[in-house]
Formats: C-alpha cells, sequence, structure tokens
C-alpha cells in the first residue's frame, strides 16, 4: 500500500469489470490459479455459509483490514451479494490489488444450487457466552479488539489479547485443540479473524457476536 501511495496504481484507462463465472467455473479457477477468495458479506451471511477457505472481510472493512489478510502476489475471486461487485473491485484496486480473477455469479445461492460444499463457522451471542463461562464451560477466548478498546471499554479477564493486525503472525499463540471464541467489539472483526483461522486449519471456532454491551460474565468479568 505504501508503494502504491507513491508510486501511484499501474492500471491506466476504464477500470476493469471482474468476470462473471458460474459455480464449478469459479471453483476451477481457484484451484487452478491457486487464487484467494474473498468474502465480502456480512458476517451472519458469511458464518451462516460460505466457500470453503474463504477470507471474511465485509465490504465497508476493506480499506481497513484487506492489506492485512490479502496478498498482492495472487489473484483474488470474489464472493459478495449476487452480482453486485462493482464497487468492491474499485476499493481492491486503490489499495493496489490489481488482480482480479473474477467473481461468483450469483453469489452464494449458485454455489448451493450447483451441489458444491460449503463451510460455516459457529456463531455466538455475548450473552450466550457470558451463560457457558459462568456456567463453568473451558473456554478461550481470544479477544481482538485494539489496545485503544481495551483501555477505553475494559479488559475481559482471563481472555488473550491479539489486535485483529497482527492475528497473522501470533498463529502460533492460538491454540487448536480446544474451543476458541473470538470476540470484537461486535463481531464483524472477529468473523475476519475466524476465516483466517479456519482457512489455515483451525476447526473448533466460534464468533461472538454482540461485543461489550452485553458482557455479564461473573467469572470473566470486565476488567478497567
Amino acid at each position: 500500500m505504501e508503494k502504491v501511495n507513491l508510486e501511484g496504481r499501474p492500471i491506466l484507462g476504464a477500470l476493469p469489470s471482474p468476470q462473471p463465472l458460474d459455480a464449478k467455473s469459479f471453483l476451477a479457477l481457484s484451484e487452478k490459479q491457486n487464487a484467494q477468495i474473498l468474502d465480502t458479506r456480512q458476517e451472519l451471511a458469511f458464518g451462516a455459509a460460505h466457500v470453503p477457505c474463504s477470507q471474511s472481510i465485509w465490504q465497508e472493512g476493506l480499506a481497513s483490514f484487506a492489506g492485512w489478510f490479502l496478498s498482492y502476489d495472487r489473484p483474488i475471486l470474489l464472493v459478495g451479494e449476487g452480482n453486485f461487485v462493482e464497487n468492491i473491485a474499485v476499493i481492491l484496486l486503490r489499495l493496489g490489488f490489481d488482480d482480479i480473477a473474477g467473481f461468483l455469479a450469483g453469489g452464494m445461492l449458485s454455489w448451493h444450487m450447483s451441489g458444491l460444499e460449503s463451510a460455516a463457522i459457529r456463531m455466538l451471542t455475548v450473552q450466550g457466552l457470558c451463560r457457558l463461562l459462568d456456567e463453568g464451560e473451558p473456554s478461550w477466548i481470544l479477544d481482538v479488539r485494539s489496545e485503544s478498546e481495551l483501555l477505553r471499554d475494559g479488559r475481559i479477564d482471563k481472555a488473550q489479547h491479539i489486535p485483529i493486525t497482527a492475528i497473522a503472525k501470533s498463529l502460533d499463540e492460538v491454540p487448536k485443540d480446544r474451543e476458541v471464541y473470538v470476540f470484537c467489539g461486535s463481531g464483524m472483526r472477529s468473523m475476519v479473524a475466524a476465516s483466517f483461522l479456519k482457512a489455515r486449519g483451525w476447526k473448533r471456532l466460534a464468533v461472538i457476536l454482540g461485543g461489550m454491551a452485553g458482557w455479564r460474565s461473573r467469572t470473566c468479568p470486565l476488567k478497567r
């Protein structure tokens, strides 16, 4: 991104329009080109069902997080809401991601109707997690909020804090042999982090929806 800011993006003229691909062509191209799959839907839709090994970054979060979770040297395949991906492509191009190989025409509906397998990530409300903790459920909470948020809103006692921008460099700190509850201020960044972990072999993941407003755990209270 720094290089792009200094030198400008390498594309001149009209912006390219991503190629629509049916589900099976999308899968074949992904495997052939070792493409990275970017899903820009909201966290609830992604958690319910997504293309296996895809990276979740909701559209409004691309400018902040694409540079942390996407590679510049691999093509990108897009999954959005239906066929509306032009704005997504523009955002990516402005960030220097100019190798957009295509998008899933019809979105996840076409993927399901093609009979292809999808993946999912467990989701749990913040109140649900607090109840599990207070009932003695063994847990490992991954808090991906920023340091400024911890200072402002408080820390969760017994949670492991790894800012979302440090997840890629901190994989060895996250266990694979137990349930990992991923927490942020709302659930949106949690899904970004969880999708990154899931694509790299983590299976026991749960994204916590709701944020700090509903935190009421007695065994893991907030510390200010």
